[in-house]
């Protein structure tokens, strides 16, 4: 009973730390994941000050309709759902286009 007792300490000791290995896995991605998003909006801010510059409006359907199509279809590829993956691209999309908005608002000329 003993050994038993034991040998069940072990096995979720082990478990635990593959566990732990796999969240630590995930948040390692989880900080690229946000690295990444943050380069993205840079980029963004840079494209809302050259549409300033340019008098162009902030959304542009047509390029909007366009991404959303090539990402779902490169996204389901990689093992995504669609749905999963038009709702990522709104929020990224909708955050662009609130950076841009305060950029064109705001007068920005630098």
């Amino acid at each position: 009973m003993y050994e038993s007792r034991q040998l069940r300490i072990f096995v979720f000791k082990n478990s635990m730390t593959e566990l732990e290995k796999y969240r630590e896995q995930i948040d390692n991605i989880d900080k690229k994941l946000i690295d990444l998003l943050a380069e993205r909006f840079e980029y963004s801010a840079r494209i809302g000050e050259l549409k300033h510059k340019r008098g162009i409006s902030v959304l542009q359907s047509s390029r909007w309709d366009s991404i959303m199509a090539s990402r779902k279809e490169y996204a389901v590829k990689a093992g995504l759902t669609g749905e999963f993956t038009a709702d990522f691209l709104c929020l990224v999309h909708n955050e662009s286009i609130r950076i841009q908005n305060e950029i064109t608002q705001g007068g920005n000329d630098s």
